[in-house]
C-alpha cells in the first residue's frame, strides 16, 4: 500500500469511529462513545476539534486525568494549525481540572501553568499571564508546594512554530527544579506524582 492509501484508510477508520460514537451518544452510551472518540483522537492527533470533543466527553464522565490529556492535545493541535488563540480555552480548562486534582496533580499543574502563561504572553495577553501565574502560585501554596519561578513572566517569548508546548514544558520543568530551596520544608510539585492540519470538524 502507498502512503496516500494508508492515510485514506486511516481517515476512513476515524470517520467510522466518530459516526459510531455519535450513535452511541444518542443512545445514552457515553462511556462506550468515549472509547471510540479516544481511538479516533489517538489516531489523528493533529485534529484539534476531535481532541477537544474527546476531552469534553471525558470531563463530563468525570475522568479528569483523561480529560487533561486531550485538552492539552487540543491546545497543541490548535497551535500547530496556527490557531493559537483557540488553544487558550482548552489549556485553561485543563489547568482548572489540575487545580481541582491537587495535591496529586501538582506536577501536571506546573506543566500546564507554564504552557498557559507562555501562550498568553506570546499572544500579547500579559495581564492574563500574570493572573494565571498568581492563581497557580496561590493553589500550590495552599497545598504546601513551593511557587513557580518569576522568570516565567520575565523571560523572552519566542515564536515556536509548532513546537511551543514542548518548549514551554521544558521551562516548566526547569521552574519546578528551582521551586523548593534547600531546607524550606516545601514540596516540589515536580516530585509528588507517583502533525498535520486538522481535517475533521467538531464531531
Amino acid at each position: 500500500m502507498t502512503e496516500d492509501s494508508v492515510r485514506r484508510s486511516r481517515e476512513a477508520q476515524v470517520e467510522s469511529w466518530i459516526a459510531e460514537a455519535k450513535k452511541l451518544l444518542e443512545d445514552g452510551q457515553e462511556t462506550r462513545a468515549l472509547d471510540l472518540y479516544r481511538h479516533a483522537a489517538d489516531d489523528l492527533p493533529g485534529a484539534p476539534w476531535l481532541q477537544h470533543r474527546t476531552a469534553e466527553l471525558s470531563r463530563k464522565l468525570k475522568q479528569r486525568d483523561v480529560a487533561i490529556i486531550y485538552y492539552r492535545r487540543a491546545a497543541t493541535a490548535f497551535q500547530i494549525a496556527e490557531f493559537s488563540k483557540r488553544a487558550v480555552a482548552p489549556l485553561r480548562t485543563a489547568w482548572t481540572l489540575a487545580v481541582d486534582g491537587l495535591p496529586g496533580s501538582s506536577k501536571v499543574l506546573v506543566e500546564l501553568a507554564g504552557d498557559l502563561i507562555h501562550l498568553q504572553r506570546r499572544l500579547g495577553y500579559a495581564a492574563d499571564a500574570t493572573v494565571s501565574f498568581e492563581r497557580t502560585n496561590a493553589a500550590l501554596r495552599s497545598r504546601g508546594f513551593s511557587e513557580l519561578g518569576s522568570h516565567l513572566l520575565s523571560t523572552a517569548v519566542r515564536e515556536p512554530r509548532g513546537s511551543g508546548p514542548a518548549s514551554v514544558r521544558d521551562a516548566a520543568s526547569a521552574s519546578a527544579d528551582e521551586m523548593a530551596p534547600p531546607g524550606s520544608g516545601l514540596k516540589s510539585a515536580e516530585s509528588t506524582d507517583g502533525a498535520r492540519r486538522p481535517r475533521f470538524g467538531r464531531g
